[in-house]
């Protein structure tokens, strides 16, 4: 018998059963993931919606933004201490002026800013990789868990849950053997995900709410040929521009090189674009073997605004020809919202049943995640305390 079932290793997930570990280091945790080996995964009706299901969940494939965001149904602002504590944890830094590119920089002139990163830039290699492999340079969630490996099980994917008298039973798939086992917990949080805790969720609870509302903060990248740019090689979104809306921000994209190799003949080397990303309205579902997210008209409305904007800078840095991406998304939330699905405590209508992640954050921030989603379960951790 376990005091307490974390579910999910991601950012919610590793956050979590850290602080669980410190604040109570005489009771049981155990933390349960469905994967092991680092995965993209793809899924979505109409628009694609972009996560990874693995041990580190998507942070492993962060590009490191480490953006404060609000969250006001938790008492959380921008000017919190504890964002603060988390940069320091992170070693949170600007990316150095010798990392940017000569149109980076032009775009710094033009008004946009420096990202703030959490990554050791002694250790950067500066190769553009960070969405597609971790590093030693790149803080992800497996460095919270490393030293808890005896109480981390990997390849479990967790199939039913049920609470009877007082106690809760998880029946989960060994993906390894092939084995179906039991694991029992005074109380379990979830923090698979906001497309994989709903899933998990609708197993026993039966509000309706859970899965809906639906949020991926839909992106584009648009851009052309710019000799000799190599945008390519460096961090990804080192600068970034913010409007009330959408965030413009460098991007390299091997969907927009495809595209482009359509109509010209390219080098990626050459190609210097820029991401815009919307917050996008809750019009996603999650169901149990598929997902559905469309555009909005105010979702359009917004992302054309964003595109014209992004435009306007590109040509100023001389490019002629603008092409763009389909629109995509990679921060899932809003499936088991705060006031919907969860309550401040972000606990269910189960007693000691919890969810943590992106999922219950109710509207897209349109700003990465990553530092929001570990304020949360700092929080969460701190009121179970009391």
């Amino acid at each position: 018998m376990e005091d307490f079932i974390v579910i999910g290793s991601g950012v919610g997930g590793s956050t979590v059963f850290k602080e669980l570990k410190q604040a109570f280091p005489d009771q049981k945790i155990r933390l349960l993931e469905s994967g092991s080996n680092p995965a993209y995964v793809s899924e979505g009706e109409n628009i694609e919606v972009i996560y990874a299901n693995s041990f580190g969940g998507t942070g492993v494939y962060s590009v490191a933004n480490a953006v404060r965001i609000d969250v006001k149904e938790l008492g959380i602002s921008k000017n919190d201490s504890m964002y603060g504590d988390i940069e320091k944890e992170l070693s949170v830094s600007d990316v150095p002026d010798n990392y940017l590119g000569e149109n980076s920089k032009k775009l710094l002139e033009m008004g946009f800013s420096k990202t703030p990163k959490f990554i050791d830039f002694k250790l950067c290699k500066n190769c553009g990789l960070c969405a597609h492999e971790p590093c030693d340079a790149k803080w992800i969630p497996c460095d919270f868990l490393r030293e808890y490996n005896d109480d981390i099980v990997t390849d479990t994917v967790v199939m039913k849950l049920a609470k009877h008298n007082g106690t809760f039973s998880i029946l989960a798939l060994d993906k390894k053997s092939g084995e179906i086992k039991l694991y029992n917990s005074k109380q379990v949080i979830v923090s698979a995900g906001a497309i994989n805790s709903p899933r998990i969720l609708k197993t026993i609870l039966n509000n309706e709410e859970v899965g809906k509302n639906l949020y991926i903060d839909t992106f584009v990248t648009v851009g052309g040929i710019l000799k000799g740019s190599k945008l390519k090689s460096e961090v990804s979104m080192a600068v970034n521009k913010k409007y009330d809306d959408f965030i413009l921000a460098t991007h390299y994209s091997e969907l927009l090189h495809k595209r482009i190799s359509e109509v010209e003949d390219v080098n990626k080397n050459d190609i210097f674009s820029l991401m815009v990303k919307i917050k996008d309205e809750n019009t996603g579902e999650v169901f149990e073997n598929s997902v559905k997210k469309e555009m909005s008209t105010n979702d359009t409305k917004i992302l054309c605004e964003g595109v014209s904007k992004a435009s306007k800078y590109l040509y100023e840095l001389g490019i002629e020809n603008i092409y763009s991406t389909v629109p995509r998304g990679s921060h899932p939330g809003g499936t088991c919202a705060i006031g919907k699905v969860v309550n401040n405590n972000l606990e269910t209508e189960i007693e000691g049943l919890y969810v943590c992640d992106a999922s219950v954050i109710p509207k897209a921030p349109g700003a990465p995640p990553i530092l929001g989603i570990m304020a949360i379960s700092k929080k969460f951790v701190e009121n179970l305390k009391k």
